[in-house]
C-alpha cells in the first residue's frame, strides 16, 4: 500500500505542476524556477524514465532558451495569448465532442472535488489535469477498497474517456502552432507522462 501512496502523490504532483504550467501565463519568478536547482532536480528525476528522457532534455532545452531572452516573461506570455487564449487551445471542444456520459461524470467530479482554478468548465483541458491529480491524492486517503477501487474507476474512465480523446490533437496543433517551441515541448512532455499514467492506470493500478 505504501508503494501505492508513493506512486500515486507523485502522479498527482505531476498533473498539478502540468496545470501551472498550462493554466496562465507564468510570471517572472515562475520562469526564473527553471534556472534552479529543484526544477534541475525535477526534471532529472524524470529523465530517469526510458519513456520520457527525450521529451524531458527537449523540455529542458526549450526552458533554457527562455531564459537567455531579454524579456522572457514577454516574449512567453505572448505566445501563451496566441495559443492559449485567441486560438483556444485548451478547449478539448475543439477536438472531439464526448459523449454526454464522460462530460456528465467530468461535471459531477467538479462538483465533488472542484478545482483551484477560476474556470470551472469540465471540456477545459486544465481542469481536467487538476482532476487527475485530485483523484489521485483522494485515493491516497480511501478509507476501504470500495473507495480506493472507486476512485481508480473515475480515474481511468477520465483518462480514457476524456483525456485520450484531445491530448494527442492538443500536442499536435501546439506543434504546429508554437515555432516558439517552449509550449510544444510542454505538451510532448505531458503526453509522454500520460502515455505512462494511462498504462499503469489501466495494467498495473489495484
Amino acid at each position: 500500500m505504501q508503494d501505492f501512496i508513493v506512486t500515486s502523490q507523485r502522479r498527482a504532483e505531476l498533473y498539478h505542476w502540468f496545470t501551472a504550467l498550462l493554466s496562465a501565463p507564468l510570471t517572472t519568478e515562475e520562469l526564473q524556477e527553471f534556472g534552479g536547482y529543484d526544477m534541475h532536480a525535477f526534471l532529472n528525476s524524470l529523465a530517469t524514465l526510458d519513456p520520457l528522457r527525450d521529451a524531458v532534455e527537449a523540455f529542458r532545452h526549450q526552458a533554457e532558451l527562455i531564459l537567455e531572452l531579454a524579456e522572457p516573461k514577454g516574449d512567453l506570455n505572448a505566445h501563451y495569448q496566441r495559443l492559449f487564449v485567441e486560438q483556444a487551445l485548451l478547449d478539448t471542444f475543439s477536438y472531439s465532442q464526448p459523449d454526454q456520459e464522460s462530460l456528465f461524470l467530468m461535471s459531477i467530479l467538479l462538483h465533488q472535488h472542484g478545482t483551484q482554478l477560476k474556470d470551472d468548465d469540465p471540456l477545459n483541458v486544465c481542469n481536467q489535469l487538476e482532476m487527475m491529480a485530485s483523484l489521485a491524492l483522494a485515493a491516497t486517503q480511501a478509507q476501504s477498497d470500495e473507495q480506493l477501487i472507486g476512485l481508480l474507476d473515475q480515474q481511468r474512465e477520465l483518462a480514457n474517456e476524456l483525456m485520450l480523446t484531445w491530448l494527442p490533437e492538443l500536442t499536435e496543433a501546439c506543434a504546429k502552432n508554437d515555432p516558439f517551441g517552449f509550449y510544444r515541448s510542454a505538451t510532448q512532455l505531458l503526453l509522454a507522462v500520460f502515455s505512462m499514467d494511462i498504462h499503469y492506470l489501466n495494467n498495473v493500478a489495484p
